[in-house]
């Protein structure tokens, strides 16, 4: 790298940076659009866990229930055990459901207008004008949450640093498959709230007024509802306040103001999932995967991290990158980093405990999409750090950009189903093959 480039790279504004972020959601997008007519084995543009968070949308806009035989039956789920509420079981969250509504009411106003001209489209919330608006909405989500990382970061890095790290995370990690190739997963959904949450409380402050207590209330509240993990974010508004609290920066009836206000809103935003499980389980509260899904005395945080078969830092070495560099941030910043690094191994924990903890057919470590955004401020403190010392700094450049294309090659070994998506996969095809991805792609798309 030139000193002339590196000159014009620190001289990005914030209104440039943002301007790219905005242009790699429209590129998703086109790549999203331009895949519509590919043939589909199921026929279906929704998948995977997908298709039961349509299945949710779908029941709760059009039938008025959360009966979801008919849906299941569309879209081509095996018929499901009956709860003893007398309905289907259905052990998601209901929080990307919710956040695609917006999107999915606007694709029922399509259709209605279509039909109106005399076109033969569906206008029951089946089809894929249906589907494709809530992958749109899913990756509109995506490029809201590279933003609001973005505007996180920003508040301790300046914006080349911010840009650079933020692009770094999303290209290197799970966060570019599932927002293109399989954008009706909760992943991204998560990615974007787990973005509001750090823009809305980093960093933290005894001053906030009575809307930014319930803010910060809705948006814990908001986390938990997409993913069920995410609920140990819950516990940093309330430490802080506590904190605030015993070091007397904030009155007593301040912080009981404070607490209630956050309780509130959390509970509000929530409780969608509780009338949810309420209506399906018969109780508000429920853990619907049953107590086989995790064994919480037997995690396997060293298989989760770095086994062949969906190991963190072996498919997306830019965590392990990324985390190198909380021991800048906690000289700059021991508060920060010190809830980067507790939320990280929180989410370890859970996610190791679960008995199938290589997430089945999941492309790397998707489990882990959520932290992305808090990584992303130790990924900025680090190439903070390096910039000081030119070679350092491009070397950290060169090999995010290797991760990142080291990451593309094996979604598209993914995609294209080069390797089995649910097995461990051999030496061979985590390097070799996948370096030669390029070339067996073309033989493929050639012949």
């Amino acid at each position: 790298m030139t000193n002339d480039t590196q000159f014009r790279i620190r001289e990005l504004t914030d209104r440039s940076a943002r301007r790219v972020l905005l242009a790699t959601g429209v590129l998703s997008l086109v790549v999203f659009v331009a895949t519509l007519l590919l043939p589909r084995s199921d026929g279906h543009l929704v998948g995977s866990d997908g298709r039961s968070y349509y299945a949710i949308l779908r029941s709760v806009v059009f039938d008025g229930n959360l009966d979801l035989a008919n849906e299941y039956a569309w879209i081509g789920f095996d018929p499901k055990p009956l709860t003893r509420m007398g309905l289907p079981e259905c052990p998601f969250a209901i929080g990307t459901s919710v956040l695609w509504f917006p999107f999915f009411a606007a694709a029922h106003l399509l259709s209605l207008l279509l039909r109106g001209i005399g076109a033969s489209v569906p206008a029951d919330g089946l089809g894929m004008i249906y589907e494709a608006s809530v992958c749109i909405g899913t990756i509109a989500y995506g490029t809201a949450g590279l933003l609001l990382t973005y505007g996180a970061v920003r508040r301790i890095s300046p914006p080349h640093i911010s840009l650079l790290s933020t692009m770094g995370m999303f290209a290197a990690t799970p966060a570019i498959y599932y927002m293109v190739a399989e954008p009706s997963m909760s992943h991204i959904p998560s990615l974007f709230a787990v973005a509001l949450f750090l823009r809305l409380w980093y960093p933290p402050r005894p001053n906030r007024g009575v809307w930014a207590w319930i803010g910060l209330g809705a948006v814990t509240g908001l986390v938990t509802l997409v993913r069920w993990q995410n609920a140990i974010l819950v516990v940093i508004p309330f430490a802080e306040l506590a904190y605030f609290a015993f070091h007397h920066e904030i009155s007593v009836t301040r912080a009981i103001t404070a607490l209630a206000l956050l309780v509130v809103a959390s509970l509000l935003v929530f409780s969608p999932q509780s009338l949810m499980w309420l209506v399906i389980y018969g109780s508000p509260i429920t853990m619907p995967q049953g107590g086989n899904f995790s064994q919480w005395f037997a995690p396997q945080p060293v298989a989760a991290l770095f086994s062949r078969r969906h190991g963190l830092f072996l498919w997306h070495p830019m965590f392990a990158v990324a985390l190198t560099g909380l021991a800048t941030l906690w000289k700059r910043d021991r508060t920060l980093a010190g809830v980067v690094l507790a939320v990280f191994c929180a989410q370890l924990y859970i996610n190791s405990s679960a008995v199938a903890w290589w997430a089945h057919d999941a492309y790397g470590g998707r489990r882990f999409t959520g932290t992305i955004p808090l990584l992303t401020t130790a990924l900025a403190t680090l190439l903070q750090k390096t910039q000081r010392r030119q070679r350092f700094y491009c070397g950290v450049l060169v090999v995010m950009c290797l991760l990142a294309a080291w990451n593309g090659m094996g979604a598209i070994q993914f995609v294209f189903s080069f390797v089995s998506r649910g097995d461990g996969l051999t030496w061979r095809e985590l390097t070799i093959d996948r370096l030669l991805v390029p070339l067996k792609l073309l033989r493929q798309l050639s012949g």
